[in-house]
C-alpha cells in the first residue's frame, strides 16, 4: 500500500531550503536524460552526500556526536530473552512477524529452514491515534537479533515507501543482510539508504523477472521471481522452495491488469506452470477482498485523463498522485505531449522518483516536457498550458497539496478556477483529512475532481475475480490470506471456499504464530508465539507503545497538566514564598483565578501537615503524597483529573 507522507515529512525543510538557494540555472533545469548521461549513470552523484554536508560533519564535533547518537537510536531495539523452538530436520517454518489485524500494517514475514532464515518485506504502519507523537510503527525484529548471522537475505517486493521506510532501522540491527529484488526497487532503496548515510554498508542482488533461473539464497532457499502488476513498476512475486519439499508463492500487493501503462501484463501462463508443481502454500493479498468483479484497468484511467487534458483550456490543471506512481506520470506525459502542454513537478519526492525512473528508462518524455516547479520555470508559460503534478501524502499538515491550499507552498498558490484532480485513493481512517483539504480548495474557488466524479483513479489491489483467477492458477495445498484486518482476510477465505478450497486448508494466522510445514504436507501450529511488541518511531528512536513517555502523553492529552512549585527553606522545610501554580488546559479563563486560589490553599495545607507529621520524610515520598492528594481533591471539587507535577526547590 503506497504512502509517501513520511518522505514528505523527512524532506520538507530541505526542499524549502533547496528552493530558496537554487540559482536560475537550477530553477530552469529540464529533467531529461540523453544517451551520454545514461552511459555514465553509475558515476552520477545522485546518491552521494553533498560537499557542504561533509564539511559540516567533519568540522563540527557536536554534529558528529549528534549523528552518532541518531544512528545508535535508529537501531536500538529492545532486548528480549527468547529462543525459537527447535525446528525438525526437513521441516520449513513460517512466522508472520507482523502483518495481520492492522490497517497499513508493519508487514514482515520469516521463512526458516534448518538454521537459515529468509525475510520478506519491511513495511511500516502509519501512526495510530494512540501512538502520541510517533511518526509510525515498525516491525519488531528484537527476537531475531540473536539470530542475525543466520539471516541469509531480505526480499523487498516493490518500491513503495511503506515497504522500504523501516530499512534504515532494520538493516543496522540485523547486520545488513543482502537485499534481493528488481532494478527500480533497488535504486529507490539506494537513494533512501544514502539519505540515512548507510548505503555503503549494504549489499544488493538484482533479479530478472523474465528469467526462469533459480536465485540461490545460500544453500536452503531457491527463489524465482516473476512479474506482476501494481501501482509502481518492476513489481514481482516470488516462488520460494526449500529442500524439505516446501514450495510457496508469495504475491504481496498485486492486481491483474491486462492493459498496464508501463509494465507488461502479469505472466499468467507462468503462474499456471507453477501451479502444476504442487504448491504447498499460497500467500495472497486480501486488501480489497470485499470488492466484487475486477479492478479498473489503467487503460480506462488513461482515456479519462487524456480527455481532461485535451479539453482543459482555462487556468491551470493540478493532478495529485503518489510520487512513486510512475505509470500515472507516463500517462500524463503522453497526453501533455499530444496536446502541446508542459508538466511541472512539485515537491522533492516527485522530482527524485521521476528522475530515477527516467535514468533507468522506465519513463520516456521529450526534452521540453518535464520541468521542476518554480516561479521562474512557469513565468513564460500560459496558465492553460501548465499541468502540475504534485504529491498527495494524505497527511494534511505536510502534504504538498495542503501547503498549496493554505498558500504555504514555496512555488504554487491555488488560484480561482484552477482544476485539481485527485488521482489517488483515500486511505481508510483518513477521510476527514481529505475532506478538510478539499474544503480549503473549494473556498479558494478551485474546481475539484475525484474518482467519485470521473474515472481518474484505479487502485492497485486485486478484486474478488482477480483473486479467484490466482487461486485457480496456483491451486495450492494450503492458502493463507494475508494483509489487513481479519474482516478482509475472512472475506478472502470465503472467496477461496467459493472456488474449490476446503476450509481446513485455509490458514488465518495471528501475528507472531509459529507454523511448521512437514515434508508430508501436514501443518503444525506451535503454541509458542514470538515475543513481539508494538514499536514506534519517535524522532529517530525506537520505543514501545507501553513506554512511560507515551503513557504520560496520553494522560496529558486526556487529563491536562498542573505544575506546583514550592520554594522552601533547606533546613526548616518551611515554605518561604507563595506557591507558584501553572496549569495547561485545566481551567477556563473566567475560572482560573478562583481555581488556582483553591489549589494553592489545599497544596500548602497538604505540605505543611505532612512535614509536621513526618519531619524527616524524603522528598520523593513528599512529592508522591502531594500529587495523590491534589488529584483526589480536584476530582472531587471540579470533576477534572489533571497530571499533577509537584516540584520542591530548597533555598
Amino acid at each position: 500500500m503506497q504512502k509517501d507522507f513520511l518522505e514528505e515529512l523527512d524532506n520538507e525543510l530541505s526542499w524549502v531550503v533547496e528552493e530558496n538557494i537554487s540559482n536560475s540555472n537550477e530553477d530552469e533545469e529540464i529533467i531529461s536524460l540523453n544517451n551520454e548521461e545514461s552511459a555514465i549513470l553509475e558515476k552520477k552523484t545522485w546518491y552521494t552526500t553533498t560537499k557542504k554536508d561533509t564539511q559540516d560533519d567533519s568540522s563540527n564535533d557536536d554534529n558528529n556526536q549528534f549523528l552518532s547518537l541518531k544512528q545508535t537510536m535508529m537501531s536500538n531495539f529492545p532486548e528480549v530473552k527468547f529462543y525459537l523452538p527447535t525446528i525438525r530436520p526437513w521441516y520449513t517454518r513460517f512466522i508472520p512477524i507482523w502483518w495481520n489485524n492492522e490497517t497499513g500494517a508493519k508487514n514482515m514475514n520469516m521463512f526458516q529452514y534448518w538454521d537459515d532464515i529468509l525475510l520478506v518485506d519491511c513495511w511500516i504502519q502509519f501512526a495510530e491515534p494512540d501512538m502520541l507523537g510517533a511518526s509510525c510503527s515498525i516491525p519488531d525484529i528484537s527476537f531475531l537479533i540473536p539470530y542475525k548471522k543466520d539471516i541469509k537475505g531480505l526480499i523487498i517486493t516493490h518500491a513503495h515507501l511503506d515497504h522500504i521506510w523501516a530499512l534504515k532501522h532494520i538493516l543496522p540491527a540485523l547486520d545488513f543482510p543482502t537485499i534481493y529484488w528488481t532494478k527500480l526497487t533497488i535504486w529507490i532503496i539506494k537513494k533512501w539508504l544514502e539519505e540515512n548515510k548507510i548505503l555503503h554498508l549494504q549489499t544488493f542482488v538484482e533479479v530478472n523477472t523474465d528469467s526462469k533461473e533459480f536465485v540461490n539464497i545460500w544453500e536452503n532457499f531457491k527463489c524465482e521471481f516473476f512479474r506482476v502488476n501494481h501501482s509502481v513498476p518492476d513489481c514481482a512475486w516470488v516462488y520460494i522452495t526449500t529442500p524439505g519439499w516446501f514450495k510457496a508463492i508469495h504475491t504481496w500487493d498485486f492486481k491483474i491488469d491486462f492493459a498496464p501503462e508501463i509494465d507488461k501484463p502479469a505472466d499468467l501462463s507462468r503462474i499456471w506452470e507453477y501451479g502444476t508443481k504442487w504448491i504447498t502454500l499460497l500467500l495472497s493479498d486480501s486488501t480489497w477482498a470485499t470488492r466484487k468483479w475486477f479492478s479498473t484497468s489503467e487503460r480506462e484511467i488513461w482515456e479519462t485523463l487524456d480527455k481532461i487534458i485535451a479539453h482543459h483550456n482555462k487556468w491551470r490543471l493540478i493532478i495529485t498522485i503518489f510520487s512513486s506512481w510512475i505509470s500515472r506520470v507516463q500517462q500524463i506525459i503522453n497526453a501533455c505531449e499530444a496536446y502541446d502542454k508542459y508538466i511541472f513537478l512539485s515537491w522533492r519526492s516527485m522530482v527524485e522518483n521521476v528522475t530515477i525512473s527516467k535514468e533507468l528508462w522506465y519513463l520516456n518524455s521529450k526534452p521540453w516536457t518535464l520541468k521542476k516547479m518554480s516561479p521562474k520555470t512557469t513565468e513564460w508559460i500560459p496558465l492553460e498550458k501548465q499541468v502540475i503534478i504534485t504529491t498527495w501524502s494524505q497527511w494534511e499538515e505536510f502534504s504538498a497539496l495542503s501547503r498549496m491550499a493554505e498558500w504555504r507552498h514555496s512555488s504554487v498558490e491555488i488560484m480561482a478556477w484552477d482544476t485539481i484532480i485527485f488521482s489517488s485513493s483515500v486511505v481508510p481512517w483518513n477521510e476527514r483529512s481529505v475532506v478538510w483539504v478539499i474544503n480549503k480548495l473549494i473556498r479558494l474557488w478551485a474546481n475539484v475532481v475525484t474518482k467519485d466524479d470521473r474515472e481518474v483513479h484505479t487502485g492497485w489491489h486485486a478484486f474478488q475475480e482477480e483473486q479467484k483467477i490466482m487461486l485457480n492458477l496456483v491451486r495450492p495445498k494450503y492458502f493463507m490470506p494475508i494483509y489487513w484486518d481479519l474482516y478482509f482476510r475472512h472475506a478472502h477465505k470465503l472467496t477461496a471456499m467459493s472456488v474449490w478450497m476446503n476450509e481446513e486448508d485455509i490458514l488465518l494466522l495471528d501475528n507472531w504464530n509459529i507454523v511448521d510445514f512437514w515434508p508430508d504436507q501436514k501443518v503444525f501450529k506451535s503454541k509458542i508465539k514470538a515475543p513481539i511488541q508494538d514499536l514506534i518511531i519517535d524522532w529517530h528512536g525506537i520505543w514501545t507503545t507501553t513506554s512511560h513517555v507515551i503513557q504520560a502523553r496520553e494522560k496529558m492529552m486526556n487529563s491536562w497538566v498542573l505544575i506546583l512549585l514550592f520554594k522552601v527553606d533547606a533546613k526548616t522545610k518551611a515554605i518561604l514564598w507563595h506557591l507558584k501554580v501553572e496549569s495547561r488546559w485545566l481551567v477556563y479563563l473566567d475560572e482560573v483565578r478562583i481555581v488556582h486560589k483553591i489549589i494553592i490553599k489545599k497544596a500548602k495545607s497538604i505540605y505543611e501537615n505532612t512535614i509536621k507529621d513526618v519531619p524527616e520524610i524524603e522528598e520523593k515520598d513528599l512529592v508522591k503524597i502531594i500529587k495523590t492528594d491534589i488529584e483526589s481533591f480536584l476530582l472531587q471539587k471540579i470533576d477534572r483529573s489533571p497530571m499533577v507535577v509537584p516540584m520542591i526547590m530548597e533555598v
